[in-house]
């Protein structure tokens, strides 16, 4: 009985959909059902998988390529601010909106490019490391999740240092 509501409620969620995009239905082995939505690569209106409203999910798909992805600032002292400017370019053939940039704890900084990156341009990111007392020591990674209208969504930058405690 689950099942047969579990797939009349799949066909339901198919039936539904207006062509602009398909549908994987999956049937757990606890009896729920997952439905995995993806776009028409036709459909310029493309949907957010997120289910986030975002300036980036409403612009045409582009590509990033990063100079580097890592970068090592070696030794840094506690306290100390330290700057690494990240570049890309722009690889598709629609701007590239950098939505936001979120640093994976609050010693990383990043700045993100605020207009638009045209085709063919390079842009810039900068992110700011500010080593915490707790850190001296230590070799600590800090990544950065970049958001934009790129495929795929995110893409990732890293920063490393080893914390010194200051003369």
């Amino acid at each position: 009985m689950k099942k047969g509501m579990v797939c009349f409620m799949a066909v339901a969620l198919l039936a539904g959909c207006n062509g602009d995009e398909e549908s994987e239905v999956t049937v757990n082995s606890d009896g729920t059902s997952s439905v995995v939505e993806t776009v028409n690569p036709d459909n310029s209106e493309a949907l957010d998988n997120n289910n986030t409203s975002s300036n980036a999910s409403n612009k045409e798909i582009t590509s990033i390529e990063y100079f580097e992805t890592k970068h090592n600032f070696g030794n840094v002292f506690y306290p100390s601010d330290n700057k690494y400017t990240f570049k890309f370019k722009n690889t598709g053939t629609t701007p590239l909106v950098i939505e936001s940039a979120k640093a994976s704890c609050g010693c990383t900084v990043p700045n993100k490019p605020e207009k638009p990156i045209m085709p063919g341009d390079i842009g810039e990111l900068d992110v700011i490391f500010r080593p915490k007392n707790g850190q001296v020591g230590q070799e600590v990674t800090k990544k950065v999740t970049v958001t934009a209208n790129t495929n795929p969504r995110e893409t990732y930058l890293e920063i490393t240092a080893n914390v010194m405690e200051a003369l």
